[in-house]
């Protein structure tokens, strides 16, 4: 069905921060130590659902970034990642797309996508000519609490959807509670809750833990 938005519904509600979720997170941390890997994850459909965001400022703008911003971008993850050049150029070279919210002369948010195919592990895929994967959003610790993750992640979508990339998917740590709430914001809802089990680096098999149906 490319191209159409299915109705969107309330997002299921992801586990809360707890002693139980540590508890249970360390148990998975020293079951990898001893060569079997159990990695829960959600995959989500983002930008189902229209949202109203709080405003920016007036000064700052969202577009597509190129390899010619890659000193504004390198600076923005250089905070997370001391290697952020070499990674981000060669994600240029790859023919991944970086959108940025930027002020001035910097770069305060981007997120990645990719047309081609999907990179996270356990899914690995071609991508359909309807479908975008999107993944690393990240914004400069020094304008956090202003609101700018989701706004670069929503411009993104109506950048997608330009190119006719309708449907858009990412993938989130079944654990990961504040990515949870990020993309609920954006009007996303899940599509399966999935367990990578990998034995020793030798073998690996993805299975299906319960998968949603929406109506029409």
């Amino acid at each position: 069905m490319s191209g159409a938005n299915p109705r969107a519904v309330p997002v299921p509600k992801p586990p809360r921060a707890s002693l139980w979720v540590w508890a249970i997170e360390g148990v998975l941390w020293r079951l990898a130590r001893r060569g079997l890997k159990l990695y829960p994850y959600i995959a989500v459909q983002e930008g189902v659902q229209p949202v109203t965001l709080p405003a920016v400022a007036a000064t700052m703008r969202a577009g597509w970034a190129t390899e010619s911003d890659l000193d504004a971008l390198t600076a923005l993850w250089s905070a997370r990642d001391g290697n952020a050049r070499e990674r981000l150029a060669k994600r240029f070279r790859a023919g991944k797309r970086c959108f940025a919210l930027c002020e001035g002369q910097n770069v305060l948010a981007a997120t990645w996508c990719d047309v081609e195919s999907i990179s996270h592990e356990p899914e690995r895929r071609s991508l359909a000519e309807h479908e975008v994967y999107l993944f690393d959003a990240f914004v400069d610790p020094a304008a956090r609490g202003r609101n700018l993750a989701p706004h670069v992640r929503y411009a993104c979508y109506e950048a997608c959807r330009a190119l006719g990339r309708t449907t858009m998917l990412s993938y989130t740590d079944y654990f990961n509670e504040s990515s949870h709430r990020f993309k609920a914001k954006l009007g996303s809802r899940w599509l399966r809750v999935c367990l990578q089990v990998t034995l020793f680096r030798r073998w690996s098999h993805t299975f299906t833990l319960r998968r949603y149906r929406y109506g029409a």
